[in-house]
């Protein structure tokens, strides 16, 4: 027997089916979806109600029109929401033709099934695996609803929105059971039922409150008429028929004179116009016009208009005005001309500058002379800050030393840089006594204008840079020249800073390989010595406690040698400033002195060398010593500089173990980066060595 829900929705939907036909009347967008989805509804609960009262006893029937109900439902809310937000092209005739796919494969299933006199059978696994497409297929349709109206209420305003949201709420409802699994607890498909039919009670109550659909915010006819280029529409005859507002503009006509007019007549100055509305072909071009004293520069395209039978009913002319981008080009153009020697003058003071402050300072006048302006300073970026807009004075002229402090730095809490970093474009300031955002120190300095133009590299804003004059305003031409200045200036500063990161890198890896090479190999080698001694202390093996230790000891005394070695090589070294003598006395003390390395030191102060020769000796005696540290386990070292008749004599000698010369791979690349520098300077290098005598390198340098 039929229960009362199923009653109470036949006769509801009866009654929907009827005022679904009276929207039709009124012509109500979406009043056609609406009356196919009461139909829809009406007829399954039909079917349903005359099945439990056994006038049906066939359950395929019912079975199928609640599939193909439950399927038809979805897409009529679907084909109602494209409707109501005026976009019923999104699915034309043959897109429409892909939902009729599902219903049939739906129906051949069903025909095929043994209900068994049940609406809900049990039947074989292909029925089961085809119930969850179809519920599959019915939420995405649900789901791509909810999609279009969204759209077309960020699309809407006002009262549209408003309306759109009942129509996202009806589509959510048939998705809500899914989502929370209640479906289990009704009769098969009962819910689903119950679902669609609130989804159409809140769709029908949306079509009586609302009558009519607010339009989207926008038409064909007002994109038309607003467009930015001009147009006019021609006939077979080539006479106006239609145009809009800015061609008439352009033209300098009225309304009233144009239409009708014949084309030609209008465009008689402009040969080229008038041979391709004669010759019928298409036209394409760009040039200069003269229209009523004024100038302009129009991209004129003449397009044919054909009929469904590709005959041509007529011509339309869209008219681009280019001229203000031509303006604008030109100026910047002889911007760029005129501003060549300040760019070569800049490039100059790359090229010569050591630093990225002399590059700067050196800009910065140039500037000032530049655009006779009498307060010029430039601002970069706090790297150390890194998520703080913070820019730091790095040169200045024209300031009072008094309002330096105050201006050291600026960020983002001042007014104008706050403005800069939002729009990160020039910003001018035309009277600055009259503009509350300059700061005081401007105000009383000067009385005219004041130029901000931010230095931007790869979309990352590195500065700024600050001028003002009293003479006048910076014109355009100006502004384009700076602005180009800019470009130059965050390229410079983003390569100098790049440099410094590669450079702080670099010596990162060369202190990582030199540490890797030299202490770290040492304390691996005593760590696995101290782990054999356990070893054989734990297996009871006889062993000789003092050989161990003294081993240890060993291996320790060399790791803390190559440590301090290591300490040494990372501090800087002027050997300009204080001479040969000197470095290679501090190198000893450094090192060799604390690692109870006895030194024995005879240098002649009175021997004079050149710079070059200086830094030559220099890295020919460190890499000797170097080697005597990390190989040699030598206890006294010898290190003589000393004047012979013709030469000047650099000899460094140890007691330790030495090496063989004829065989000299761990040591190869040390003795020839040694003999290349010596041979940079015309000296002749010899290496003695021996197990017994130690190690003793010669450097003999001709005298000038």
């Amino acid at each position: 027997m039929p229960n009362f829900m199923d009653m109470l929705f036949l006769i509801v939907w009866l009654a929907g089916f009827l005022i679904g036909i009276r929207f039709l009347r009124q012509k109500l967008i979406g009043s056609q979806n609406f009356l196919f989805l009461t139909a829809v509804l009406l007829v399954s609960y039909a079917l349903v109600f005359f099945h439990k009262t056994q006038l049906i006893s066939d359950s395929k029937i019912v079975l199928l029109s609640l599939y193909l109900g439950s399927t038809a439902a979805a897409s009529a809310l679907l084909f109602f929401a494209l409707e109501y937000v005026n976009r019923p092209v999104w699915f034309d005739l043959p897109r429409k033709v892909y939902f009729f796919l599902e219903p049939v494969i739906s129906l051949g299933i069903i025909l095929g099934l043994n209900t068994s006199g049940q609406i809900y059978p049990k039947p074989a696994a292909t029925f089961w695996i085809w119930d969850y497409i179809h519920d599959f297929y019915v939420v995405t349709i649900l789901f791509l609803t909810i999609i279009i109206v969204v759209s077309g209420m960020s699309m809407g305003i006002g009262a549209l929105r408003r309306k759109t949201l009942f129509i996202l709420i009806a589509t959510f409802i048939p998705i809500l059971p899914k989502v929370l699994g209640i479906e289990l607890f009704f009769e098969p498909y009962t819910l689903q039922m119950y679902s669609f039919s609130v989804s159409g009670l809140v769709i029908g109550f949306t079509l009586f409150r609302t009558k009519t659909v607010d339009p989207i915010p926008f038409s064909r006819d007002l994109v038309v008429e607003q467009m930015r280029e001009g147009w006019l529409l021609l006939d077979v005859q080539n006479r106006i028929v239609d145009t809009n507002p800015v061609a008439r503009e352009m033209l300098g006509i009225t309304s009233k004179h144009l239409y009708g007019s014949d084309a030609k007549t209008i465009f008689s100055p402009w040969p080229n116009i008038i041979r391709t509305l004669e010759t019928g072909q298409e036209l394409d071009a760009k040039g200069s016009f003269n229209i009523k004293d004024k100038f302009l520069y129009l991209h004129i395209r003449i397009l044919h208009l054909k009929d469904s039978n590709d005959s041509m009913i007529g011509s339309l002319i869209l008219l681009r005005d280019h001229s203000e981008r031509r303006r604008v080009e030109g100026a910047r153009q002889q911007a760029r001309d005129e501003m060549f020697s300040l760019m070569h003058s800049i490039a100059g003071a790359a090229s010569r500058s050591e630093n990225i402050d002399d590059f700067i300072t050196a800009t910065m006048y140039q500037l000032a002379y530049s655009f006779s302006s009498q307060v010029t300073a430039v601002f970069l970026k706090d790297e150390e800050l890194k998520d703080d807009n913070r820019f730091l004075l790095v040169a200045h002229h024209g300031i009072n030393p008094d309002y330096i402090e105050s201006l050291a730095f600026l960020d983002q809490k001042n007014e104008l840089v706050s403005e800069l970093l939002k729009s990160r474009k020039t910003l001018l300031i035309n009277d600055v006594q009259n503009d509350a955002r300059v700061p005081i120190f401007f105000g009383h300095k000067i009385a005219g204008s004041l130029l901000w133009v931010p230095i931007i590299a790869e979309n990352d804003f590195v500065g700024l840079i600050l001028l003002a004059r009293e003479s006048r305003v910076y014109s355009v031409d100006e502004i384009v020249r700076l602005e180009t200045v800019a470009e130059q200036i965050g390229s410079f500063v983003r390569s100098d800073r790049r440099r410094d990161i590669a450079s702080t890198l670099a010596e990162r890896q060369r202190v990582i390989r030199d540490l890797h090479d030299s202490v770290t190999q040492r304390l691996y080698g005593l760590v696995m010595k101290t782990e054999a001694a356990r070893l054989e202390l734990e297996s009871g093996k006889q062993f000789d406690p003092g050989e161990i230790v003294t081993d240890l000891g060993f291996n320790a005394r060399q790791a803390l040698k190559e440590m301090r070695l290591f300490l040494h090589n990372l501090q800087p070294i002027d050997l300009e400033r204080d001479g040969l003598v000197i470095v290679l006395t501090r190198r000893l003390e450094a090192v060799e002195g604390r690692a109870d390395v006895e030194r024995n030191i005879d240098i002649d102060p009175t021997i004079h060398l050149s710079s070059e020769e200086e830094l030559a000796l220099f890295f020919i005696a460190q890499e000797a010593l170097n080697n005597i540290i990390k190989h040699s386990s030598a206890t006294a070292i010898k290190v003589k500089l000393k004047k012979a008749r013709v030469n000047i004599r650099l000899e460094i000698s140890d007691n330790g173990n030495g090496f063989d010369t004829k065989n000299s791979n761990q040591f190869g690349l040390g003795i020839k980066n040694m003999q290349t520098r010596a041979k940079k300077i015309g000296a002749d290098l010899k290496v003695a060595s021996n197990s017994e005598n130690g190690t003793r390198i010669t450097v003999l340098l001709r005298m000038k």
